[in-house]
């Protein structure tokens, strides 16, 4: 009697999943599961969302802050010498495009001004002294008024000492104006550099643990469980580490393009011109790129560091070095200038951030960002060889965890 085997072989499941239209490839099976399951978490979506409106909300808010004119209510006993000063500071202050707008308000005497302050009828009170002007409030003078009417009360004075010298206010003033001379770009693009350079060493900083320590604990867990065992059985080794590593970083990439979109796009449709914009649009692309680059670097290594942990406590020490990097990263986007900076700028990972503040600060050779993206693609590439390797050979070894000379000298 013949018995008939009803077990699929192993060569009829990729048939199988041809003709059902799923994916065969088994690094592809991966990818899609490490996608699909992140985008179904509540927490994630959640987190997405109230980052996406910081990021509105910071942009809008700075854009109604830099607009903002500061009006203040200034009562003063009827003088000439006083209102006269008013009047100049207003000049002042739509001559120098400054966001301050003062109101007149003259009383009878000194007295009544005081008391239209305590009526919270005025918001300052301005009066002569022996040795210029007194600006008396309830709690708080602005600094923004405190200093145009200062400016307006210096070019005040001078125009009276000149004229009782006999002499123009220009010659008493002459050969004392200080010009600032920037040979590497200007005050307001170094300004921009300096708030996008913080903005992308964040967002680096941010996406390499959201989406990179989770690598690591995912390969610790199955390991731990047993589970990788299981999987090995149907999936290889090498394509199954492949899947997690793109799965994770479709899912950054996905992520940063939404968070560097959205703030452009909300930077773009601000009332006010921001300066520069065009240089932050395409800056904006040559992260996107570094940041692969970066990403890739890291997460071949938290791979490795998993395989070589027995348990999920162990990363806790192992993982160490790699935090200092991204410490790096984010220090680096805040305070590296001149030739620090350049350096930086070609070192893997750090570069990521390094080159792109660079592009926004001054004018780089062509060259150099595509010469920089070449170190970076080739580090890269080996680093994800070199944790493949360690991934492959310390995945099944359980016990106590391993070092990285340890995990080397293991077998295939």
């Amino acid at each position: 009697m013949s018995i008939t085997d009803h077990r699929t072989r192993p060569t009829d499941a990729p048939n199988r999943s041809a003709a059902s239209g799923q994916p065969s490839a088994p690094w592809l099976i991966v990818t899609l599961r490490e996608v699909t399951v992140k985008i179904r978490d509540k927490s994630f979506i959640i987190t997405t969302l109230i980052t996406l409106a910081l990021i509105v909300g910071s942009v809008v808010f700075a854009g109604i802050m830099g607009d903002k004119t500061t009006t203040a209510t200034i009562a003063f006993a009827e003088n000439g010498r006083t209102a006269a000063l008013v009047a100049s500071a207003n000049e002042l202050a739509l001559a120098n495009d400054q966001k301050v707008e003062l109101i007149s308000h003259p009383v009878p005497s000194g007295t009544a001004a005081l008391d239209a302050l305590r009526a919270k009828d005025a918001d300052l009170v301005l009066a002569p002294t022996p040795d210029g002007y007194s600006l008396t409030a309830l709690k708080e003078v602005p600094g923004p008024v405190q200093s145009l009417l200062g400016e307006a009360a210096s070019a005040q004075a001078l125009e009276f000492n000149a004229g009782k010298l006999g002499v123009s206010p220009e010659s008493l003033t002459a050969g004392s104006i200080v010009s600032p001379v920037l040979l590497d770009g200007d005050s307001e693009r170094n300004s921009m550099a300096m708030v996008m350079g913080f903005i992308f060493s964040f967002l680096f900083y941010m996406s390499a643990m959201i989406f990179g320590m989770p690598i690591a604990n995912s390969v610790v867990e199955e390991k731990q469980n047993r589970v990788v065992e299981i999987l090995a059985t149907a999936i290889p080794i090498r394509q199954l580490l492949a899947g997690k590593i793109l799965g994770n970083m479709v899912l950054a990439m996905g992520q940063l393009c939404l968070f560097t979109g959205i703030g452009l796009l909300a930077l773009n449709m601000m009332p006010t011109q921001v300066p520069f914009i065009s240089v932050v649009f395409a800056t904006a692309g040559w992260f996107l790129a570094f940041f692969v680059a970066g990403f890739l670097i890291l997460a071949a290594v938290w791979a490795a560091l998993g395989a070589m942990a027995s348990r999920t406590e162990d990363l806790q020490q192992s993982t160490g070095p790699v935090i200092m990097v991204l410490v790096a990263v984010l220090f680096t986007g805040i305070y590296a200038k001149g030739t620090l900076l350049v350096i930086a700028s070609y070192v893997p990972v750090i570069s990521s951030v390094a080159m792109p503040i660079r592009l926004l600060s001054s004018d780089v050779p062509l060259w150099e960002p595509f010469a920089s993206l070449a170190v970076a693609v080739a580090a890269a590439w080996a680093m994800v060889l070199f944790g493949e390797k360690i991934y492959r050979r310390a995945i099944m070894q359980t016990g106590s965890s391993l070092s990285w000379r340890k995990a080397l000298k293991l077998e295939d």
